[in-house]
């Protein structure tokens, strides 16, 4: 069996530490690679993400607002936009923050998350019970969790989606 030469006209094997540290890049390209990998949002833009909605609930109930539900996708390019242009720039603003509370929840993942009555749940198991499979979608809802209004779905006209939300949050203002 006749060896191969590489491009300087050497011969023989890698050695062994270069063998160690091309396996080590390998696996941590795999890891990379693997989808949940990460547990948490890997978006640069990104809201708070759902934690407890009971608390949230009870803050939400004080303040009479509603909380503002965006439902997101980590390989969704129009979420990227809606929450970079959008919902993060609105929910640091203080005429919004006033009006509701923002939270994220990851539709793709099963991340840890008190619902709305204080059970257990996941963000997954939360978006099916919105029936939320097309991302983004916003939902505002009141501290019992009910919907106040017809969902955004989508990123419609971006020339007037904070406009939208705008509208949607006004209007659930004024249905509790």
């Amino acid at each position: 069996m006749a060896r191969r030469q590489d491009r300087r006209g050497k011969t023989g094997n890698q050695s062994p530490a270069r063998r160690n540290a091309l396996r080590k890049i390998l696996a941590c390209a795999v890891v990379a690679a693997t989808p949940g990998a990460l547990a948490e949002n890997k978006r640069r833009f990104s809201l708070p993400l759902a934690r407890d909605l009971s608390a949230d609930a009870a803050a939400a109930a004080k303040a009479h607002t509603p909380i503002l539900l965006f439902f997101d996708r980590d390989d969704c390019p129009y979420c990227e936009r809606a929450l970079r242009e959008y919902l993060v720039p609105m929910s640091g603003e203080d005429p919004w923050r006033a009006k509701a509370i923002f939270r994220q929840i990851e539709v793709d993942q099963d991340l840890p998350l008190t619902d709305f009555a204080g059970a257990p749940t996941t963000h997954r198991a939360l978006a099916m019970h919105y029936r939320t499979s097309l991302t983004p979608t916003i939902i505002l809802v009141d501290a019992g969790g009910k919907p106040l209004g017809e969902p955004l779905i989508g990123l419609m006209t971006p020339d007037f989606y904070a406009s939208y939300i705008g509208d949607a949050i006004d209007a659930a203002m004024k249905r509790m």
